[in-house]
C-alpha cells in the first residue's frame, strides 16, 4: 500500500480509494462556480419564458405546485396541514419537507404574492447548487473530466430546468441526494457518520421515494460500524442508533400521519396507487407495476424519449454503477446505492398509476444521479476503445448535443404546461373570486389554484386535501357519489368544477352525465363549472314500487360504508376487470330517482342483518341487465341464488330500458335461521359458461 502525497489517495493492489479532495489547479476549482452560475442562469430563462408567455406572470406548468403552496401559506398562518381553516389535518402534499420549509417562508415576510416567486427561485437555486454538486462529486469519483461533464449536462438538462420552474420540490430533493452522497464519500474513509444519517432523513421528507432510493446506505453504514475492529460495544450501538435515524423518521412521520388522520398511508398514496385498486390481484398489480417500469426503462435509455436523457443512458448507466461498486472505499458505496437505489426507486415509482404523468416528474429528482453515473460509465467506456485521450471526451459531446437539443423542446412543454394551467385552474380561482359570495364551498378536480388563488373552501373531488374521498374515487362515482351525501350539508360542495372528459383517472365528468348538477355556469377549456343540486340524494333509498312488509335490511351497494357493512364482495369472472362503481338517475312516474351501483361480472355475495328467524324473505333486487347486447339473450341475466350456501333459486334479472329493474327473490321461511343471512349471487351456467353480467345498485330485506 502506498500513499501519494499530490494526490491525496490510497493505493491498494491496483485500485484506487480516494480519501480527501485531490489537489486541482486553480481553474478546474471553479468549474463547480462555473456550472453552477450557468445552470443557475438556465432555470432563470426558463422562469421568464414562463412569464412573458402567460402575460407577466408566473404561473407553474402543474397545478400540484399550489397545492404546496396553499399547504405552506396555512403553516404560515398556524393552521398546521389543514388545507382550509378549520380543515382536520391532511396529507395531500407529496412532500412533508417541502411544504415545512414554504411555511418558514410565509412566516419571515415571503407572503401573500411573494410565496410563489420564493418558491420558484428556490427551486432554480437547489438546481444550480445540484449542478455544482455532480461536479464535486463526480470529480470526486472519477476525475475532474467526469465532473465538469456530468454537471454541464445536469445543469442544462431540460427536464431537470422544467422541474426547478415548476415550484415543487424536485430539484430540492436532488440536491438533497447529491449532498447525501457528498457527504457520504468523506465520512467513508473515517467510518464516522456524523451527517450522512440526517441528509437521508430529510431526503426522505423530501420524497419517500427518496428514502426507498437512499435505503441502501444506512445498511451499509451499521454494517461498517459493527465490521470496523477497535471500538467498544457500546460506540457501536450509538453509532448504530444514529445511523438509523432515517428509518426513525420515516416511522415517525408515518406514526403522526396514522394520528392525525386515521391512515398511515398519505392521501396522495391512497390516490394515485395501484395498490388500491378496488380488485386488486397479484397478477394485475405486477401487470401494471411491470408496464411503467418497462416505460421507464424506454425513457432512461434515450429510445422513446430522447429528450429526457441522451441515448443508451440506462446502459451506460448500468457500466458506470459497475464500474464504482467493483472498487474499494467509497468508490464501491456510491455505486452500490446507484445501482440498488435506482431498481428500488423505479419500482417504488412504478406502483402509481400517475406514474408516467406530468412530464415523468416523480423520475426527475434522481437524474442528476442518473446521469453523473451515465457519464462514468460512458467515459469507461470510452477508455476502452482506446481511442486515446480524446476518445471519451467525443462520446461525451455527443451526449451533450442530445442534452442541448432537448432543451428547447422543454421550453416549448413549460409553456403549453403552465397555458394549460391558466387557462383552467388559474382562470377557475380568478371566476371564483368575482362570481361566488364568500364562504362558498367548490368542489374540484385540481384543487390547488382554486384553492391557493382565491378566497374560498374547496372540496378537493379526487381526495389529495380531502380526507375520506381518495378511495371512494378510485372506486368509481357511485361511490364519490355516495361519501360525497353521507358529509354534512354545510361540508358539501355548492358548486363543482370537473373535466369535461378524463381518457384516465378519476372521470367526474360521469358525475354531470348522471344529471346531478343544474345547468352550466361557467365553461373554460376541456372544464365546466356547475351548480350542485343535492336534492335528489336520498331518493333511492327505497324501492320505487310500494313496499308490504318491513325493510329489516337495505344493502347499498355502490356505498363502501354499506358495502364494508354487510361484508359485500364481487368474485370477478376474470383477474383483470375492476368491478368499478357508477351512479345513474331514473325517471319513473314524473320523479326522478338517483342511485350508485357496482358492476358485478361474476359473483356477488353480502350479508342481511337484523332479520327475525323462522319468517321467510322477500329480497327486492335492484339491478341493470341491459348490456351486454340489449335485446339479446346472453346468458350473463342468469343468477342462482344461494342462503347460506344452500341453493334457493334460479333468477332471472330483468333489463329494462328506463335504468334498472326491481325483481323480487322469495327465501324460504325455513332457510331463516338466524338474524343473519349470507346470500351469494352466482353463475348459473357453471364452469365455461357466461357469468353473470349487471350492475347492482342495492337489496332490501323484507319480512
Amino acid at each position: 500500500m502506498t500513499v501519494t502525497k499530490d494526490v491525496a489517495e490510497v493505493r491498494l493492489d491496483d485500485e484506487v480509494v480516494p480519501v480527501s479532495e485531490p489537489a486541482r489547479p486553480r481553474e478546474r476549482r471553479w468549474t463547480a462556480w462555473l456550472v453552477g452560475a450557468g445552470a443557475l442562469l438556465a432555470g432563470l430563462c426558463f422562469v421568464l419564458v414562463d412569464i412573458y408567455y402567460n402575460h407577466g406572470r408566473y404561473v407553474p406548468p402543474l397545478d400540484d405546485a399550489y397545492i404546496h403552496m396553499q399547504y405552506g401559506a396555512q403553516i404560515g398562518r398556524g393552521e398546521f396541514l389543514r388545507y382550509n381553516d378549520g380543515d382536520p389535518i391532511s396529507t395531500g402534499a407529496s412532500s412533508l419537507l417541502y411544504v415545512l420549509l414554504l411555511g418558514s417562508f410565509y412566516a419571515v415576510g415571503f407572503n401573500g404574492p411573494l410565496l410563489l416567486p420564493a418558491a420558484v427561485i428556490f427551486g432554480v437555486v437547489c438546481h444550480a447548487l445540484t449542478a455544482a454538486g455532480v461536479v464535486v462529486l463526480g470529480r470526486r469519483l472519477a476525475g475532474p473530466v467526469v465532473g465538469a461533464w456530468s454537471g454541464a449536462l445536469t445543469a442544462f438538462s431540460g427536464p431537470l430546468l422544467w422541474g426547478a420552474a415548476s415550484g415543487m420540490e424536485i430539484s430540492a430533493t436532488a440536491l438533497l441526494l447529491v449532498s447525501t452522497l457528498l457527504v457520504l464519500t468523506r465520512e467513508v474513509p473515517h467510518g464516522v457518520f456524523r451527517f450522512t444519517p440526517v441528509l437521508v432523513a430529510l431526503a426522505a421528507l423530501a420524497r419517500i421515494e427518496a428514502m426507498v432510493f437512499l435505503v441502501a446506505v444506512p445498511v451499509l453504514m451499521i454494517c461498517s460500524i459493527w465490521r470496523r475492529p477497535g471500538r467498544k460495544v457500546a460506540a457501536r450501538i450509538g453509532a448504530t442508533a444514529w445511523s438509523a435515524l432515517p428509518f426513525v423518521v420515516v416511522a415517525a412521520q408515518l406514526l403522526f400521519y396514522k394520528i392525525a388522520t386515521g391512515s398511515a398511508s398519505p392521501n396522495g398514496s391512497q390516490a394515485k396507487s395501484h395498490l388500491n385498486m378496488p380488485n386488486l390481484t397479484i397478477s394485475e398489480l405486477a401487470g401494471e407495476v411491470s408496464d411503467n417500469f418497462a416505460a421507464f426503462m424506454q425513457i432512461l435509455s434515450g429510445i422513446e424519449r430522447q429528450d429526457f436523457t441522451f441515448p443508451g443512458a440506462l446502459l451506460l448507466a448500468a457500466v458506470g454503477a459497475a464500474v464504482l461498486a467493483r472498487d474499494r472505499g467509497p468508490r464501491r458505496w456510491v455505486g452500490w446505492t446507484l445501482g440498488v437505489g435506482t431498481v428500488l426507486a423505479l419500482g417504488a415509482i412504478s406502483t402509481l398509476g400517475t406514474a408516467l404523468w406530468q412530464e415523468v416528474r416523480y423520475l426527475q429528482p434522481f437524474l442528476p444521479l442518473f446521469t453523473l453515473v451515465a457519464v462514468i460509465g460512458l467515459a469507461d467506456l470510452g477508455g476502452r476503445l482506446r481511442a486515446g485521450s480524446r476518445g471519451p471526451v467525443a462520446l461525451l459531446a455527443v451526449a451533450a448535443l442530445f442534452t442541448a437539443l432537448s432543451v428547447p423542446q422543454w421550453v416549448h412543454r413549460t409553456v403549453q404546461d403552465s397555458g394549460g394551467i391558466r387557462e383552467r385552474v388559474v382562470a377557475l380561482a380568478s371566476w371564483m373570486n368575482g362570481a361566488l359570495p364568500p364562504g362558498t364551498r367548490v368542489g374540484v378536480h385540481d384543487v390547488g389554484a382554486a384553492a391557493y388563488l382565491s378566497d374560498h373552501p374547496t372540496v378537493d373531488l379526487v381526495g389529495l386535501t380531502t380526507n375520506g374521498l381518495a378511495k371512494p374515487a378510485l372506486n368509481g362515482m357511485g361511490a364519490l357519489y355516495e361519501e360525497l351525501r353521507e358529509m354534512p350539508v354545510d361540508q358539501r360542495p355548492e358548486y363543482v368544477a370537473i373535466y369535461d372528459r378524463m381518457p384516465e383517472g378519476v372521470q367526474l365528468d360521469q358525475l354531470a352525465d348522471a344529471q346531478l348538477f343544474g345547468v352550466p355556469v361557467l365553461a373554460l377549456p376541456t372544464m365546466t363549472v356547475y351548480e350542485a343540486d343535492w336534492s335528489l340524494i336520498d331518493t333511492g333509498d327505497r324501492p320505487m314500487s310500494p313496499v308490504r312488509g318491513e325493510i329489516r335490511d337495505y344493502v347499498n351497494v355502490g356505498s363502501m360504508a354499506s358495502e364494508e357493512a354487510h361484508d359485500h364482495d364481487v368474485a370477478p369472472a376474470d383477474a383483470s376487470f375492476q368491478p368499478l362503481t357508477a351512479v345513474r338517475t331514473v325517471e319513473e312516474g314524473g320523479h326522478q330517482v338517483v342511485d350508485s351501483s357496482r358492476h358485478v361480472r361474476g359473483e356477488e355475495e353480502f350479508v342481511l342483518h337484523d332479520l327475525v328467524p323462522g319468517e321467510s324473505v322477500r329480497l327486492v333486487a335492484r339491478t341493470d341487465s341491459s348490456s351486454p347486447k340489449p335485446g339479446m339473450y346472453t346468458g350473463a341475466r342468469l343468477v342462482r341464488v344461494f342462503a347460506d350456501d344452500t341453493e334457493v333459486t334460479t333468477h332471472y334479472l330483468e333489463p329494462d330500458p328506463k335504468g334498472w329493474s326491481e325483481t323480487t327473490i322469495t327465501i324460504p321461511a325455513e332457510l331463516v335461521t338466524d338474524s343473519e343471512l349470507t346470500i351469494r349471487m352466482g353463475s348459473a351456467q357453471g364452469y365455461g359458461g357466461p357469468y353473470p353480467d349487471y350492475q347492482s345498485f342495492g337489496y332490501w330485506a323484507i319480512q
